[in-house]
């Protein structure tokens, strides 16, 4: 309870928790920060999702044929398009468990 605790809070002040960090974000002294970089690429699929109405397949092969890198430098696939779109974080919502917490200093799009 105490460790859970402890991360739900480090969520609530933008900290990192653990884990892989998210394409999109680097980390500074245990702090998620926003690279602009690999922001721009979560950015673009977004705009293509909302703007454009493309499907998930297509964005993936739109960002291959680009030469658009993954994140481990890799092609893109539907289901990485997927999880990019429906992870609460790239919104600026940090999540920990059941727990959902709100910080719009880290939200992507």
């Amino acid at each position: 309870m105490r460790l859970s605790g402890g991360r739900i809070n480090k969520a609530q002040k933008g900290g990192y928790a653990g884990g892989a960090t998210a394409l999109g974000y680097n980390t500074k002294n245990k702090k998620l920060i926003i690279d602009e970089k690999q922001a721009e690429v979560i950015r673009m699929i977004f705009k293509m999702k909302r703007y454009k109405r493309m499907g998930l397949r297509e964005i993936a092969r739109e960002l291959n044929e680009k030469g658009v890198p993954a994140a481990r430098g890799g092609k893109w696939y539907a289901g990485t398009i997927k999880y990019i779109l429906e992870n609460p974080l790239y919104k600026g919502i940090a999540h920990y468990k059941e727990n959902n917490v709100k910080n719009n200093d880290l939200a992507l799009f």
